[in-house]
């Protein structure tokens, strides 16, 4: 699931289409300030729904587009907050509420591409730093005492003799726990100590250039911390 939720997000906006054979680096269309921009872009994009106008020019994107990308990309951040957080029936309600929290959540991100360099194959090596999202750190033992009385009302034994309806009814009150207890601590999210990777943008036979799904991925994760995801 977490890899598929990086490879659904990857398919959102990771193609670059350049037209830029005349005005690039010597081994490529691209130049380094516009690798640099690709990445700033993909990344405002993806967790803040603002991109700048180079990057719009780029990607031959209105605000409609960078709009939709981030649309996607918070859905698919509420697939994967469900998902973390073990709640197997969702219902449409609230898929809809943890989108909206999904976007208070990563309002707080915060990222900077430092530098681009072409290197000899005509890729690029961006280098970007990171201050992760610490919500998830922050609710990891409210969480463990707000579940306690869920534990208590339906043990292993009680789960076992459920009706779907009563197992329905029961994943509908794990999920308003976790929900509301990530809310609860809304306001005192912050970051992480900064990180730093470096990732890569290579082209394509087809002439496009794009970010490498492994390189994607480990930005993603870094953006918001998951506690298992610490090194």
């Amino acid at each position: 699931m977490n890899n598929g939720k990086r490879m659904r997000l990857l398919a959102l906006a990771l193609v670059l289409v350049m037209g830029l054979t005349a005005c690039g680096g010597e081994k490529s269309g691209l130049t380094e300030t516009n690798a640099a921009d690709y990445v700033t872009g993909l990344l405002e994009e993806s967790y803040l729904g603002t991109a700048g106008e180079e990057y719009k020019r780029l990607m031959d994107k209105d605000d409609e587009d960078v709009t939709e990308v981030y649309e996607q990309s918070m859905a698919v951040e509420a697939d994967f907050f469900i998902y973390h957080y073990s709640i197997e029936n969702p219902t449409e309600e609230l898929h809809e509420e943890v989108e909206e929290l999904c976007r208070e959540i990563y309002s707080h991100a915060k990222f900077q591409v430092v530098s681009a360099a072409e290197q000899a194959d005509g890729s690029f090596s961006v280098k970007v730093t990171v201050e992760p999202i610490d919500i998830a750190h922050l609710v990891e033992e409210e969480l463990k005492e707000a579940l306690e009385p869920w534990y208590e009302k339906y043990p292993t034994e009680v789960q076992d003799r459920m009706s779907d309806e009563e197992y329905q009814s029961a994943d509908e009150e794990w999920a308003r726990i976790i929900v509301d207890t990530v809310k609860a601590k809304l306001p005192e999210t912050g970051n992480l100590e900064e990180r730093s990777t470096s990732v890569q943008i290579e082209k394509t036979e087809e002439g496009t250039y794009v970010l490498t799904q492994e390189d994607f991925d480990r930005l993603d994760a870094m953006i918001l911390d998951y506690p298992y995801n610490e090194d």
